[in-house]
């Protein structure tokens, strides 16, 4: 483990949250993922849908931004993990745990990633 890179991944995890909260200016981006759409009836789906559509149609620029933010957030959040725990004192069953919840992160971020991509691969194409 190395005490110097654990507190800059810290700090750089703190100033992306910021930067998160200040392109927000007060206004959620709205997300469904797909666990809370299956909660949804299929109106409340739709819904949900015409919401993230609308959002992402209006303030392209400011949900990209808001999708690369929370990537960047997961992967150091991850990478913050990996270099800060202690697989020694860990059970088996403990770091299989561990390690399922950083997949699920990795995963979330690159689908946060792609998400950006494709709101700003819409603004292109719809201009």
């Amino acid at each position: 483990m190395n005490n110097a890179q654990v507190h800059l991944i810290h700090s750089a995890i703190r100033a992306i949250e910021e930067a998160a909260a200040g392109n927000r200016g007060g206004q959620a981006v709205p997300f469904f993922g797909p666990t809370d759409l299956q909660s949804m009836d299929t109106a409340e789906r739709e819904a949900a849908a015409r919401s993230e559509d609308r959002f992402y149609r209006e303030q392209p620029e400011q949900a990209a931004v808001h999708f690369c933010l929370t990537s960047a957030t997961a992967l150091l959040d991850v990478a913050h993990t990996l270099l800060s725990r202690s697989a020694h004192h860990q059970s088996p069953q403990e770091r299989e745990r561990e390690l399922s919840a950083l997949v699920a992160h990795a995963k979330m971020a690159g689908r946060s990633a792609y998400r950006a991509a494709l709101v700003l691969t819409d603004t292109k194409t719809a201009g």
